[in-house]
């Protein structure tokens, strides 16, 4: 997780120790969404960008709009989204959520047919558009819903029209959620139709320095004792503040700390420099 930065919003804007980790306190299997590579044993870190993301969402809900997040890949949006959508405080209206990830260059047709898995509409299928659209007007009138479309950057103008209409009808309650790399806020930037229509553009950004030596420690044992230069050198070297990296070195870490006579201080900076540089490629700091 990391934490965020609201961007003006537009016309309708209201943005280890050493030795083996104890075992995590026992979740719901719902309850939380997983970590990357499943990491095991690490935990959400409660920072600024889920109340952010929280509120981003209650307001889109309510003026049945679009929400834009955005953000370097790894930072953690979707899983920000997810943690928050888990917690079942939002949508305050108990909106239904469906969730989809267009594949690249997704026609019109494709979307329908991505939407009606999405929303589980299974009596929806048609190979009528106007058939298919008329089934899903009625079940988005039928109550609120709330779309989270991932990697948004993705679909093309007709795509975006098509949402746009999904909003704009004067039946429907649904609220669309866009999650965007860094790169393709660009593609939601070119969508005019979407700068009156959208209740909260949200940067997710990289954890700053002083974040990373706070969250880190937080997010797994693994660095729960290491030094705040250990921290700093890894994150300057590789992670530059991005959790998905973090869970990289983390996850490497833990395979060399189950080798035979392996090194069991990661409180300095020679092990990290020796084993973690040679199995992670170079990062950019996007910060």
């Amino acid at each position: 997780m990391s934490r965020a930065t609201p961007a003006p919003s537009r016309a309708r804007s209201a943005r280890a120790p050493a030795t083996t980790p104890a075992p995590a306190p026992r979740r719901a299997p719902s309850a939380v969404p997983r970590h990357y590579l499943s990491l095991p044993h690490a935990v959400t870190v409660e920072l600024t960008v889920l109340e952010l993301v929280k509120d981003g969402l209650k307001k889109a809900v309510a003026e049945q709009a679009f929400m834009c997040v955005y953000g370097d890949a790894g930072v953690g949006k979707t899983f920000a989204l997810d943690t928050v959508l888990a917690t079942g405080v939002v949508p305050a209206r108990q909106a239904r959520l469906g969730r989809l990830v267009p594949p690249p260059a997704p026609t019109p047709a494709a979307l329908r047919s991505h939407l009606a898995d999405a929303l589980n509409l299974t009596d929806a299928h048609s190979e009528n558009p106007g058939v298919f659209d008329t089934a899903l007007r009625k079940t988005l009138a039928a109550r609120d819903h709330l779309l989270v479309v991932d990697e948004a950057q993705r679909l093309d103008a007709a795509c975006f029209e098509y949402l746009r209409y999904l909003v704009d009808d004067p039946d429907t309650t649904v609220a669309i959620v866009l999650a965007a790399g860094e790169h393709g806020l660009a593609v939601l930037r070119r969508q005019k139709m979407l700068a009156s229509r959208t209740a909260v553009w949200l940067k997710v950004p990289a954890l700053t320095p002083d974040e990373v030596r706070w969250a880190i420690p937080r997010f797994h044992p693994l660095w729960q004792h290491s030094d705040d230069s250990a921290l700093e050198h890894l994150d300057t070297r590789l992670c530059h503040g991005n959790f998905r990296r973090w869970a990289q070195a983390t996850h490497h870490a833990l395979r060399l700390l189950r080798r035979p006579r392996a090194d069991h201080s990661f409180s300095g900076r020679a092990v990290l420099e020796d084993l973690l540089d040679a199995r992670l490629l170079p990062h950019t700091d996007a910060r």
